[in-house]
């Protein structure tokens, strides 16, 4: 048998509350810390060990959803479901600046007792961070220090150029070679290209270097050359 919970608590599917097609988040979620993987290296005659922590894993997330409205259950559900297997990003309204990135969705079977009644449990899994959803982009001209309060993120970059010059991000240096335009370093997709009115040009034999992250804390950002400008978009987010 269905038991009403809580009729307040609002779940976001790429910013729509499922509220709107009859869903209703059972009960406040606890958010779990994604795992990091650690190697730990023992070697003889060493005190301690050698550590290599590397990335996060995805984190699974299990929310119990309940349906109770005028109509058929049945119907509802099928809306649902496809609102839950298209959705790319979760959120919720008692952490509204942040949302998660959406990997996969499992739906277990509902329970569904009375026509009007039913309950069901989505199984998400997701991107190991918490995305800020503020837009925090800002134009630079000049020496300029961003402050992460985060973990470290990546970057997507818009530098204006008409021929050649070099970002530098703290120690990392990216240089950018034979561009009159637009080059866009996305380093969250690892690709560097312009995007004129939809149309997309390779751009990635046009730098050299890696793709820059901004680690947490101050990060001190300069260019030279023929750079005009950066937009960059820091993508904050936390673990």
């Amino acid at each position: 048998m269905v038991t009403i919970r809580n009729w307040n608590l609002i779940t976001n599917l790429d910013g729509e509350d499922t509220r709107k097609f009859d869903v209703y988040q059972r009960e406040r979620v606890v958010v779990p810390t994604p795992e990091q993987e650690t190697e730990h290296i023992e070697i003889k005659g060493r005190h301690s060990s050698l550590t290599k922590k590397g990335a996060f894993k995805d984190i699974e997330l299990p929310i119990e959803f309940f349906f109770y409205e005028n109509t058929s259950f049945k119907a509802a559900f099928r809306i649902a479901k496809m609102k839950f297997f298209n959705a790319k990003t979760l959120g919720f309204n008692d952490d509204e600046s942040v949302f998660y990135k959406i990997k996969s969705v499992k739906i277990d079977d509902a329970i569904n007792d009375v026509l009007e009644m039913g309950e069901f449990t989505v199984i998400f899994r997701l991107d190991p961070f918490q995305y800020e959803i503020a837009d925090s982009s800002r134009t630079i001209t000049g020496r300029t220090t961003l402050n992460n309060p985060g973990y470290e993120s990546q970057p997507i970059i818009i530098a204006t150029v008409a021929g050649t010059g070099k970002i530098y991000i703290n120690d990392q240096v990216i240089t950018i070679q034979d561009v009159n335009g637009t080059i866009i370093i996305d380093s969250e997709l690892m690709n560097a290209y312009r995007n004129n009115n939809g149309i997309i040009t390779n751009l990635n034999n046009h730098m050299i270097g890696d793709f820059p992250v901004l680690g947490h804390g101050s990060n001190v950002i300069n260019f030279d050359g023929d750079i005009e400008s950066l937009e960059i978009n820091p993508r904050w987010r936390w673990v």
